[in-house]
């Protein structure tokens, strides 16, 4: 029941963003530009059960041999985001923005057993970082004379870079990997006008699929926004 409404929520940005379009724009005076700053709380990305699936994968599985033991994950769960935008009327906007997603960390261990029955250790490293520009459709619908619900949808073109270690033994190999991916960004939330230059922001954020090459998956993120806004 959860995955599926987190897979489908971004729907209601869409529909919030088309109602937006429609609305008649009002107080002219309120469009211009704005620059923006937040943080983002990470609440889910890759998830250890998956990341630990695509370790059995990668040496081979059952199979070939490979048995999955222990494993760790570490995330930084701060990122930030800084952005630039429009309103062509009150409702509707055009923002373009940078993403940094932070790191995530995975540490596998486990064993592969030979043909001839010899059993070496298996230790995998794997220190992953996404970040990358985005640009979005803005809708907002004003509520009160200071309160706002928006949402944006747009897409970001995320680059992910791979720094692994891998042990086989006393094989040792390590290196980066780097690969960039176009996935859907979509979000919900609130703003709040503090004065007339400066807005108070809420959102809950959300982007799929997000490319890695380490181990040739695609992830989610989710996570909750807070920043502020300048708007000239």
């Amino acid at each position: 029941m959860t995955k599926k409404r987190m897979s489908s929520w971004p729907a209601a940005a869409i529909v919030i963003v088309s109602i937006c379009i429609r609305v008649e724009p009002v107080m002219a005076d309120e469009t211009g530009f704005y620059v923006g700053a937040n943080a983002l709380s990470l609440l889910s990305t890759y998830r250890r059960p998956a990341l630990d699936s695509a370790t059995t994968a990668v040496f081979g599985g059952a199979a070939g041999g490979y048995s999955m033991g222990p494993s760790s994950v570490e995330r930084n769960h701060i990122m930030w985001s800084a952005d630039f935008g429009y309103m062509v009327s009150r409702n509707l906007g055009i923002e373009v923005s940078y993403l940094d997603l932070g790191s995530l960390q995975y540490s596998g261990f486990g064993t592969v057993t030979a043909s001839d029955g010899t059993a070496s250790e298996v230790h995998l490293n794997l220190d992953v970082r996404a970040h990358g520009p985005a640009v979005a459709l803005v809708g907002a619908l004003p509520m009160t004379n200071v309160w706002e619900i928006n949402a944006r949808v747009g897409a970001i073109e995320a680059k992910t870079k791979t720094n692994y270690r891998t042990a086989v033994g006393e094989d040792v190999q390590s290196g980066n990997l780097s690969q960039s991916s176009t996935s859907l960004l979509a979000s919900v939330g609130t703003a709040f006008t503090v004065t007339t230059h400066l807005t108070l922001r809420l959102d809950y954020l959300r982007i799929q699929h997000i490319k890695e090459k380490g181990l040739e998956r695609a992830f989610n993120v989710d996570g909750v926004t807070a920043g502020a806004a300048l708007v000239f």
